[in-house]
């Protein structure tokens, strides 16, 4: 048995989507892996037989990237976006299930996005489309240098830089060979499609059009666009619309303020009305993945319940909400197909695989070992999932759930602890090796990992969660600390403790060592540092931030500033290592900059600053493989030596 290690990443396979039919028994699903070769990503189809419980049979080769692999309504093809040969970016190729070539499909100059879904007959794909647009008289769409010209916000989002100077609009690509149809126009963007069971309606979110681009609402035509109108009104973000099967209804996630990361359940009649909420303040829901049972009347989605992501069953007639739940696993990406739901599901301990469930919760079933084999090659930690009794910030006290992670053997410890910040904060500690990488060498060499869902997180009510408004660092740091007294008290921690997070973990962790010595060393990657400042430069910042401050900084600038890590900085007594993507926009580069002047210019601590050329908010999971395993190495040997 080998040692869990960093470059055991290039070994990891991440299952990127899932696409199936209720009335088929295939599966098709996209697995990525990291090269370290070519310092890149190699992706590739794979179709699942449901009936026959065969393993995965592999229907692209690695040398072409794909994405938006989905299978038509009658089995007989796979469309994909690809690139090949001489493709000057992704096109649609058509890959027959019964074997032969993929063939692309002519679609002329067209910037595709995604492929959003068959039509219901076969003959067609709806597809996202980014289309050129001048913002004013004097930008022009047709130039390879043009400025930067912006009219609104958000003007540029994390991954993809500036997005001004197009529109992202739906077309009908016909798969005879004919030309695209645009199906929607004008100035704004469209983020997702759908159309009705019957094929005769367009249901899509969109925004608004106005100088603030992050509201969409939920708009409904006929299948060719036309007769186009809004059937929601005073939501902050709609996605995921699903047709019921008859088409009477849409389901959706939707929340009602700007910056509230909480996705409630909706359904509403497609010629409009009013929104039926399902589950009240107690579900909220992860992501936007919505499946109605094939006979209506029942709904499927991920839901965040006390730290795990489960899968929520909704009765849409009596509004009754159950769970099924998979023990200390997270479950995400449901897709309906044959006669239950398929999804991808991780442990703490196991990277993620496919499963398959029935709809009554029944002959739930592993159906990939892509990372099975080599998992079972290595010396796993022991996880668990405690309750401790923690300050809840009112003068009394709560239970908060945090996850334990020990190195694999039967030592009681005491391990020097490494106190691991998630992010959101209206998130949880995530099931997500690709950004974890550290943990499991970390746990190899001896560390315990404690990883909190401190109040501010989601999955335990909306009292819980928006507590935190106006509020961070205040309330849940004290929590951390109270866990870790008790942690040392028990013997299982030892004084040697550090943090770490990323995003607002980053900001939780910059904010425990400028506020208290506990922690001897910190990783502060990709933060809110200056409260101020994020919320005009990060590219969600100037809604999010209001949010969660509980007002705009012309009424609340003494809290932006006294909430700001960055003030306290020149305090600071730890080892601090400061981590960025370069072309982070979520939290932007400056963010670390401006903690990395404070610590040279007033503090005698040990500080490193590493900024990685290129990345995004996601490098942790997603960047360039040579630059994953030196972050995650970094932390490892940062926390090591301090």
């Amino acid at each position: 048995m080998q040692d869990l290690s960093v470059d055991d990443l290039f070994l990891h396979m991440k299952i990127l989507s899932l696409s199936g039919h209720p009335q088929h028994d295939t599966l098709i699903l996209i697995a990525s892996q990291p090269g370290e070769a070519k310092d890149d990503y190699s992706s590739c189809v794979w179709a699942v037989d449901l009936r026959q419980k065969t393993a995965p049979r592999r229907l692209t080769p690695p040398d072409f990237p794909v994405s938006s692999a989905l299978i038509a309504p009658d089995e007989s093809a796979i469309a994909m976006l690809s690139q090949r040969g001489d493709d000057p970016g992704m096109r649609i190729y058509l890959l027959p299930l019964s074997g032969g070539e993929a063939n692309r499909l002519d679609t002329g100059d067209l910037e595709i996005e995604q492929i959003l879904e068959w039509s219901s007959d076969c003959s067609a794909l709806l597809a996202t489309v980014r289309v050129p647009y001048a913002e004013d008289a004097l930008d022009d769409p047709g130039s390879a240098s043009r400025p930067i010209v912006a009219n609104f916000l958000p003007y540029k989002m994390d991954g993809d830089g500036a997005t001004v100077g197009a529109r992202t609009h739906l077309f009908r690509v016909p798969l005879d060979g004919s030309k695209p149809l645009q199906l929607t126009q004008g100035d704004f963007n469209v983020s997702a499609g759908s159309w009705s069971p019957r094929g005769n309606r367009l249901a899509y979110s969109r925004d608004e059009g106005h100088h603030q681009r992050h509201i969409t609402q939920l708009w409904v035509a006929d299948a060719q666009g036309r007769d186009a109108r809004r059937i929601t009104d005073h939501f902050a973000l709609v996605t995921g619309a699903t047709w019921c099967p008859d088409g009477s209804k849409i389901a959706f996630s939707g929340s009602k303020v700007p910056g509230d990361s909480l996705g409630k359940l909706y359904c509403i009649a497609a010629d409009g009305g009013e929104p039926c909420e399902y589950g009240g303040g107690d579900l909220h829901l992860e992501g936007g993945q919505i499946q109605w049972h094939p006979g209506g009347g029942r709904l499927a989605a991920i839901c965040n319940h006390r730290g795990r992501f489960e899968i929520a069953m909704v009765d849409t007639v009596t509004g009754e909400c159950s769970r099924i739940g998979r023990g200390l696993a997270q479950a995400s990406q449901p897709i309906a197909c044959d006669d239950g739901l398929a999804f991808v599901s991780a442990t703490m301990c196991w990277p993620d695989e496919a499963y398959f469930i029935s709809w009554d919760g029944s002959n739930d079933r592993r159906l990939t070992r892509f990372n099975r084999q080599w998992m079972r090659e290595r010396k796993r930690p022991r996880c668990s999932l405690r309750r401790f009794e923690v300050p809840d910030g009112k003068g009394g006290t709560e239970k908060i759930d945090a996850w334990l992670l020990r190195p694999p053997g039967d030592s009681p410890g005491p391990y020097p602890v490494l106190f691991d910040m998630h992010g959101g904060p209206q998130s949880v500690a995530l099931m997500d090796y690709a950004s974890h990488v550290y943990w499991y060498e970390l746990l190899a060499r001896g560390w315990l990992i404690v990883a909190p869902n401190s109040v501010g997180s989601g999955g335990y009510g909306d009292e819980f969660a928006k507590r935190l408004q106006g509020h961070w660092g205040e309330l849940d740091l004290p929590q951390h600390l109270a866990i870790l007294d008790q942690l040392q008290a028990e013997g299982v921690a030892s004084d040697h403790a550090a943090c770490a997070g990323k995003s607002y973990g980053g900001f939780l962790s910059a904010w425990a060592v400028g506020r208290c010595d506990r922690f001897g060393a910190a990783v502060v990657s990709a933060p809110v540092a200056n409260v101020a400042s994020h919320s005009g430069t990060s590219d969600t910042g100037f809604y999010v931030t209001p949010y969660a401050m509980g007002g705009e900084i012309d009424d609340k600038l003494d809290r932006y500033h006294a909430l700001s890590p960055v003030k306290y900085f020149e305090e600071v007594s730890a080892a601090v290592l400061l981590l960025s993507g370069q072309d982070d926009q979520r939290c932007p580069v400056g963010q670390v900059e401006e903690l990395f002047a404070r610590l040279v210019r007033h503090s005698d601590s040990k500080a490193r600053m590493v900024i990685y050329p290129e990345g995004s908010h996601t490098l942790a999971g997603s960047g360039r493989p040579s630059h994953r395993r030196n972050y995650h190495r970094r932390i490892v040997e940062w926390l090591g030596a301090h």
